[in-house]
């Protein structure tokens, strides 16, 4: 594969175990995962999104950094409750909210990558994903259920095993079946796998945070309902050169 990778990162143990793992280390099938990936991420231009300006979508559709695990890998939270799909539907903007997601699997790795450049044993995010405020007609309609879809399955195929786990909190009964009999059987066996979805009763979520995944939400921002230093956004990320430190290492 050596001579096919563009970038020293890609050549890089931790970069090419990923995609042996998520192939069960068949490697003609981790080199064939990985060209198609190459060739994806030349074709849609994945070297330059992050130069792009997503000023207006990063204040529209919120993600931030907010703290880390008690190993020292960031937590990433999606505020999709509050993500207007249709909006960005009607106004025919399905492909550049697709770029956008893709957009910030790209800014997880980066971050991820420069952490590890600087001492960082971490290898893998936390993504959690906040439904409070969520409305089906606007974030579950059936004209935004395949960016969710997408959503899962461009993770597995470009960005795999990115993430230790994705946790779905705050999550309205409603929505539930949404994902059991729509989202997750679309999904790949390893992204179903990884995702855990849990009510709104927050004692619950926020115990499972702590006993299964090691993040104390009480060092979470004050807007996840803790008392830690005030989260990272995309555009400070961006700022900041995609550098990120765990708030108790700094």
């Amino acid at each position: 594969m050596e001579p096919h990778l563009p970038y020293d990162y890609m050549n890089m143990d931790i970069y090419l175990l990923r995609w042996l793992q998520v192939r069960s280390f068949d490697i003609p099938a981790a080199a064939r995962m990985l060209q198609e990936n190459l060739r994806w991420r030349e074709e849609n231009e994945m070297d330059t999104v992050l130069e792009e300006d997503w000023t207006q979508f990063n204040n529209q559709y919120r993600f931030n950094l907010d703290g880390c695990d008690d190993n020292g890998a960031p937590v990433a939270v999606l505020f999709v409750g509050e993500w207007d799909m249709r909006r960005a539907v009607l106004a025919g903007q399905s492909d550049k909210m697709r770029r956008f997601m893709d957009k910030c699997f790209e800014e997880v790795t980066t971050v991820l990558r420069n952490m590890q450049a600087r001492g960082s044993n971490a290898t893998r995010v936390y993504i959690i994903f906040d439904l409070a405020w969520v409305s089906f007609q606007v974030q579950v309609g059936s004209r935004c259920l395949p960016l969710y879809i997408y959503m899962v399955q461009s993770q597995a195929a470009h960005y795999p095993l990115v993430a230790n786990v994705g946790v779905v909190i705050n999550t309205p009964d409603i929505i539930i079946p949404v994902w059991n009999n729509v989202i997750k059987p679309a999904a790949p066996p390893e992204v179903r796998k990884l995702v855990e979805v849990y009510g709104r009763k927050k004692s619950l979520w926020r115990e499972a945070l702590l006993t299964k995944y090691g993040i104390d939400f009480t060092k979470l921002s004050h807007e996840m309902g803790g008392d830690g230093p005030d989260p990272v956004d995309s555009n400070d990320l961006r700022k900041s050169g995609y550098l990120y430190e765990c708030p108790e290492l700094k």
